[in-house]
């Protein structure tokens, strides 16, 4: 099932989460992620979803990290405050966040 933890290698599971815990970088600005918020301020959107998600599916609890805005998230890349980072294309923030393998989803609006 979708609920199963994935087959991934104990080395592998430290590298991509140190502390044994999912923190997932979430931009709080960015509509289309974070539309709403939960009954105690959480986050609530496809970007918490995404993380619960991969979470679940690693066999990790899951913290998330709220930031203000994609520039906060993206500036806090390197300082190990976030395992994943749920975060819109930004050319800006391509210049230090690098993947090879472009957007893991595209998001778009439907059509009126």
């Amino acid at each position: 099932t979708t609920n199963q933890a994935m087959a991934i290698t104990p080395a592998a599971l430290r590298s991509l989460a140190p502390t044994g815990v999912l923190r997932a970088g979430i931009n709080l600005s960015n509509f289309l992620l974070v539309p709403t918020r939960g009954p105690a301020g959480e986050p609530e959107g496809v970007a918490p979803d995404l993380a619960a998600a991969l979470a679940t599916r690693l066999g990790l609890p899951l913290e998330l990290v709220p930031y203000a805005n994609p520039g906060a998230l993206g500036d806090d890349a390197h300082a190990g405050r976030w395992d994943v980072g749920l975060i819109g294309a930004e050319p800006k923030r391509a210049e230090t966040i690098g993947d090879s393998s472009g957007p893991a989803a595209t998001l778009r609006r439907p059509a009126p």
